[in-house]
């Protein structure tokens, strides 16, 4: 991949989810459990969640998506 192009698939923390959201770590983590929010796990234990799944996730859920974290135009609600 060159350098001038944008990665398209950055991935985000569980910390990254709950101030996007505005909800506590414990939150997203219980969404992670329960199986709403897709993610994958580092050898460290800790989660990362690809940016078009958590796009998935506000889409189903009904939240705002603000483009600006994924590089496009604001969507209208």
């Amino acid at each position: 991949m060159s350098d001038n192009q944008p990665h398209k698939n950055i991935r985000l923390t569980s910390g990254d989810i709950a101030e996007y959201c505005q909800v506590s770590k414990s939150t997203v983590l219980e969404w992670i459990r329960s199986g709403n929010l897709k993610t994958f796990r580092l050898p460290s234990s800790h989660y990362r969640i690809d940016k078009e799944d958590f796009r998935e996730f506000l889409k189903r859920w009904d939240m705002p998506v603000k483009e600006w974290l994924f590089g496009g135009e604001e969507e209208e609600l």
